[in-house]
């Protein structure tokens, strides 16, 4: 069903004319690739169209193949950050593996898109169940935690790679998607001001927690969880 609405938390101006049709895949080839702010722009192939997409920004490649999930179909939609106007633009979610769930908040929209059917503010009963640790904790990468999870299961570990997604203050946490060249994955801290940003280069430690779906779209295969950050520089 699609519907005209009008919502001011999605990091981007929506019309009123703005026409949602939720969650159609879209299996698209990459002919073009333009990095402004926090979103990723590609022009895409599909059936023999071309047409410009946006997801939250992720590394991904010309020529490279992927699917995306349709959120928000945008005409004559303005880019301040590339001081550019696309005629017409699809703002899409994209998950890369290890994180489930398209309608979690760390993709553009998630469930704020559906009437906010999440509440946002801290919830002690989102932290029951998780696992933290207190050993010392074992230097890996997150291509090698997704070969072996149950090595890592419910043991510290310290990461390096880049920031590409951070979500402050939900519920009760910073979320920071984490890539290290070839895989990504989230570490959640307990501090919901953690002053990371997109781009940064961090070294994260944190406990892993496996097949863990704690409601609302929040399900993964593998989480950090009561993290800390370091920025590289």
């Amino acid at each position: 069903m699609i519907k005209k609405l009008t919502i001011g938390c999605l990091g981007f101006l929506l019309s009123t004319s703005t026409l949602f049709a939720l969650n159609e895949e879209h299996k698209v080839k990459i002919i073009e690739t333009k990095d402004a702010g926090a979103y990723t722009y590609m022009k895409v192939t599909e059936n023999d169209k071309e047409y410009w997409a946006a997801i939250n920004k992720a590394p991904v490649k010309v020529g490279q193949t992927i699917t995306i999930k349709e959120q928000v179909w945008m005409k004559n939609f303005k880019s301040k950050a590339l001081n550019e106007t696309f005629e017409k633009v699809l703002f899409a979610d994209f998950t890369m593996k290890g994180i489930s769930g398209a309608d979690n908040v760390h993709n553009i929209h998630g469930k704020m898109i559906k009437k906010k059917q999440q509440s946002l503010k801290p919830d002690p009963k989102f932290n029951e169940g998780i696992v933290i640790s207190k050993e010392a904790a074992i230097k890996t990468s997150i291509s090698e935690l997704f070969k072996d999870k149950e090595k890592y299961k419910n043991k510290n570990v310290e990461i390096k790679g880049d920031v590409i997604q951070v979500s402050n203050k939900v519920k009760g946490n910073t979320w920071v998607k984490i890539y290290d060249g070839k895989e990504a994955v989230i570490f959640r801290s307990p501090n919901e001001d953690e002053k990371v940003e997109i781009g940064d280069k961090v070294k994260v430690i944190g406990t892993i927690n496996t097949d863990v779906d704690y409601g609302f779209g929040f399900a993964y295969e593998i989480i950090g969880v009561n993290s800390t950050f370091e920025i590289i520089k």
